[in-house]
């Protein structure tokens, strides 16, 4: 398996396997959040909504298959959640999506089902100096490198399950353009470009519909969506403070 082509998910500068080979005397250090500085938005999973839903906005990406995104900030290049010091911000939940990186979950060949183990090799995590091999002496993979697997296949896992929790909403004609309005100093300002559960289509779901999405435990999701939305001005307000 090559470094892979682009375009590359958010934040990744490259994709390479990790091997013993090459990353024999890498490891891995923690360097805090300073990488997602300038991101403004990160895909969520399904089980991150409630969690997520506290503190920032959880919102639908405009384009098919419409992943959920995690608003972070008032706009491009500016992560609220993260000071000067590269540090997230205390008692707010970190999306997993950012925890997982620099590593990622690749195909080992285009249909194969095989996954590999793969990471960014310009990630300021890794340092030949500092921080957990990962590789042992006898070139084997350490903890470190197996709590990575276990980590970003647990990820994995959960976006797959979103896609299904997505491809629902999108069956049901939930997803539809949306937009909030509200003032800032006398000012109209308007926060619009995502997708959103239709309040109007939910409230008119059949009982047995409703039955569906509860047995899937996608309800309470779909509420912290909702209650989240209401979150977006407040983030666009910290944005131009």
């Amino acid at each position: 398996m090559s470094e892979a082509a682009s375009p590359l998910p958010p934040l990744y500068g490259g994709l390479v396997p990790l091997n013993q080979m090459q990353h024999a005397h890498w490891r891995v250090r923690d360097v805090g959040f300073g990488f997602a500085a300038g991101i403004p938005a990160v895909p969520l999973a399904l089980e991150e909504f409630p969690l997520a839903a506290r503190h920032m906005g959880v919102v639908f990406a405009t384009g098919a298959p419409h992943m959920p995104l995690a608003i972070l900030g008032g706009g491009p290049g500016r992560n609220l959640f993260i000071n000067e010091a590269g540090q997230w911000r205390e008692g707010v939940y970190v999306p997993a999506y950012l925890r997982r990186y620099p590593f990622l979950l690749a195909r080992t060949a285009p249909g194969s089902e095989e996954l590999a183990l793969c990471l960014d090799p310009g990630a300021p995590q890794f340092s030949e100096a500092e921080g957990e091999p990962l590789f042992d002496a006898e070139g084997k993979p350490t903890a470190m490198a197996s709590r990575a697997f276990e980590f970003t296949r647990a990820v994995e896992g959960s976006f797959l399950r979103t896609q299904d929790f997505v491809a629902a909403l999108a069956e049901l004609n939930l997803l539809g353009p949306a937009a909030v309005q509200f003032d800032q100093g006398g000012r109209n300002l308007r926060v619009d470009g995502f997708h959103a559960v239709q309040r109007e289509a939910f409230n008119a779901l059949t009982g047995e519909q409703l039955v569906m999405l509860r047995d899937k435990g996608w309800l309470e999701a779909i509420h912290a969506h909702l209650f989240s939305v209401a979150a977006l001005p407040s983030i666009v307000q910290q944005a131009a403070a």
